[in-house]
């Protein structure tokens, strides 16, 4: 349910941040989580990101790669970021906060378009639970290949707090073993085949994105029969 929400918040930012609006340092200081990354209006995998932005002009980002820090500057609706940082925190970004939502959204160090929309938290969640929200069954309901997009029916994926997982399809097993959810970096490696897959949420969604070979699984919670 609250994955639905922050979904509907961030179509309701998209539809309203067309308007221009004018924000002072009370608005958006905070503990924010990053909850989706565009590229070029594509959705990309991301590890944890939490940005705590100062009423000094101050802030600080957690991350698995580094922590960091800087300074910023707010005008109206734009935010200039100074860091060390090379990617994402030491550029200027247009600014979009609707209730528990801020928007930002720039150009990268490539000059990709980027959008990052993070959502107000009280305290950093501990890793495990992530673990919590992995932990369960999934619709795998489509597999892309690069540009190559298959969808499917009737496949299930489950995996439970001990690491066993089961694949089934149409009611048979495809594959079944042994994964470690490692939470801090967010991946499932699967034991059988030593893979690492990146896992990420997209709303309410669960992507499972292998870098090495570009595919790239699309799941949703599976959906009880009340029957």
């Amino acid at each position: 349910m609250e994955r639905n929400l922050t979904k509907f918040i961030l179509l309701c930012a998209g539809l309203l941040a067309g308007c221009q609006q004018s924000y002072e340092i009370q608005d958006i200081e905070g503990l924010w989580q990053l909850e989706t990354y565009e590229q070029d209006a594509l959705a990309k995998s991301f590890s944890p990101v939490f940005l705590e932005i100062n009423d000094n002009r101050s802030f600080a980002v957690s991350r698995v790669k580094g922590d960091l820090t800087g300074v910023y500057k707010l005008q109206s609706d734009k935010l200039e970021m100074y860091s060390t940082d090379v990617e994402w925190f030491n550029s200027t970004w247009s600014v979009f906060r609707y209730q528990d939502l801020l928007k930002l959204k720039g150009k990268d160090d490539r000059d990709r378009n980027v959008t990052l929309s993070f959502t107000r938290i009280s305290e950093v969640p501990g890793f495990e639970e992530f673990e919590h929200t992995i932990v369960g069954e999934w619709e795998l309901y489509k597999i892309r290949n690069h540009n190559k997009v298959e969808r499917l029916k009737n496949t299930l994926f489950s995996i439970d707090n001990q690491g066993n997982y089961t694949i089934l399809a149409a009611g048979d097993v495809q594959e079944s073993g042994l994964a470690v959810i490692n939470t801090r970096h967010r991946k499932i490696i699967f034991e059988h085949d030593k893979t690492e897959w990146k896992a990420w949420l997209y709303g309410s969604e669960l992507r499972l994105t292998n870098e090495k070979t570009g595919v790239e699984y699309s799941l949703k919670r599976r959906e009880l029969s009340l029957n």
